[in-house]
């Protein structure tokens, strides 16, 4: 009967170490921001000009974008056939206030960000600088209608 005692003890003693000792190997689901973060990174793909191509200010302004393309990465960007000041050739950008529909692309310039379907929609202003003539012409609120590439 003693040993009928031990063993039925060693049996609950070894249950109750395998189950304290078994760890949750779920991973924490990934914040909204992360999964914005890896959609805009677009699995390391350009973004391109989609068919509703470039507005500035309402008025259709694709022809001078002409073979633009967007490279995302983690916190940085570069572009091809950006014209400068509305895309410089590369910078940094950041989630503004922890919101995944908004970034703040080079520390001034805010982006509205619409990311549905594989259509990236990106508005922002872009500020003039005093280079003449020219000014006026780039600055104004501009909307890229963008897909992957």
């Amino acid at each position: 009967m003693t040993i009928l005692k031990y063993i039925s003890l060693s049996v609950v003693l070894i249950s109750l170490l395998t189950i304290v000792s078994c760890k949750d190997d779920t991973e924490p689901a990934p914040s909204e921001i992360e999964e914005q973060l890896t959609a805009l990174m677009n699995g390391n793909s350009k973004w391109t000009l989609g068919n509703d191509g470039v507005t500035k200010d309402g008025f259709d302004v694709t022809s001078q974008f002409a073979g633009f393309k967007l490279t995302i990465g983690n916190k940085t960007y570069a572009t091809e056939n950006g014209l400068s000041p509305v895309w410089e050739v590369s910078g940094n950008w950041d989630f503004e206030n922890e919101n995944r529909n908004q970034i703040i692309r080079d520390g001034d310039t805010s982006i509205n960000v619409s990311l549905t379907n594989g259509n990236l929609v990106l508005t922002f202003t872009a500020g003039a600088v005093p280079t003449g003539g020219r000014t006026e012409s780039v600055s104004g609120e501009y909307q890229f209608n963008l897909v992957s590439e």
